[in-house]
């Protein structure tokens, strides 16, 4: 027998959940700790972090099945010293299977010009440039006896968003397991085993400088 069904089309109904971010600050296996601990670096720089913020925007769910789901507004401003923004969620995401997360670090070109400059963009935060009309996508300062500067200290203030000057790096991580929370490890260290302190303890306006360290951090994200 053949059944023949005309004008009928069926939707399969995805259930819906919340996904958690919780991100984990280390340098090599350590928690990463402000202004207190001394860690060292491949290039056996001793040092210390002041200052640790960064984007992250553009947040996708790559699933098994071949879908994604783009977080909507999609910006949050990680500040290693202040806790309640190490974790951020994803609410009332299709509940499937995800394969992969894509995020940027930094902040897109049309977000830097859209004039959207309230929640996380707010520029008193302190990761807006008012001279270049642009967002700081990451800044990380702190103290090193290897550094050539009269306080001994680094101050690394990493963006720029013209197509000559763009600085804006995506991470893609595989997903290992199917879990409600996902646990976003940053390995300082593997950004810092890439530069030497004694050359290098500012960098403070975008260009290929800027670019160059924001391909050497991106490496620092993994999941655990």
């Amino acid at each position: 027998m053949i059944i023949v069904l005309i004008g009928l089309s069926f939707q399969i109904k995805v259930e819906k959940k919340d996904i958690q971010f919780d991100l984990q600050p280390r340098f090599k296996k350590e928690a990463l700790v402000l202004n207190k601990e001394r860690y060292i670096s491949e290039k056996k720089d001793t040092l210390s972090i002041t200052t640790f913020k960064f984007y992250i925007s553009n947040v996708v769910l790559e699933y098994e099945n071949g879908t994604e789901y783009k977080e909507p507004k999609s910006v949050h401003l990680i500040d290693i010293k202040e806790l309640n923004t190490l974790q951020f969620q994803l609410k009332k995401v299709p509940d499937l299977k995800i394969k992969k997360i894509r995020f940027n670090i930094g902040i897109d070109s049309l977000t830097n010009v859209s004039g959207n400059l309230d929640g996380d963009l707010d520029p008193s935060l302190g990761m807006y440039w008012a001279w270049n009309s642009g967002y700081i996508n990451m800044k990380l300062e702190g103290k090193s006896s290897s550094c050539k500067s009269v306080k001994k200290e680094f101050q690394f203030h990493i963006g720029g968003y013209s197509p000559n000057q763009n600085a804006l790096q995506e991470v893609v991580l595989i997903v290992p397991n199917d879990e409600n929370n996902i646990h976003l490890n940053m390995d300082l260290s593997k950004w810092l085993n890439e530069v030497s302190l004694k050359e290098t303890n500012s960098i403070m306006i975008p260009g290929k400088k800027a670019i160059e360290m924001s391909r050497f951090y991106k490496n620092m994200f993994t999941i655990n």
